[in-house]
């Protein structure tokens, strides 16, 4: 498989997950993005569900515009 389908696989899964989901997990995102995901979080106010922090969908929409347009703020290993 192609380096750059894989990569395009990986961020449109980022994409989708609002849609496919009612709430939003951080356990639901990728080990490789939570780190830019935490820092884009501090402060916010989340909600605890089963021991699990779950992100809004509206604030998740936020990282993902951000993403879009300042990209990640630290290095991801894709592959």
């Amino acid at each position: 498989m192609n380096p750059i389908d894989s990569i395009s696989r990986r961020i449109n899964t980022l994409m989708m997950l609002p849609e496919k989901k009612a709430e939003i997990f951080i356990t639901d995102v990728k080990k490789e993005y939570r780190q830019d995901l935490s820092n884009f979080i501090v402060g916010e106010t989340l909600t605890v569900r089963d021991g699990k922090m779950i992100i809004g969908k509206n604030l998740y929409k936020q990282w993902l515009h951000k993403i879009k347009t300042r990209g990640f703020d630290y290095d991801v290993k894709f592959i």
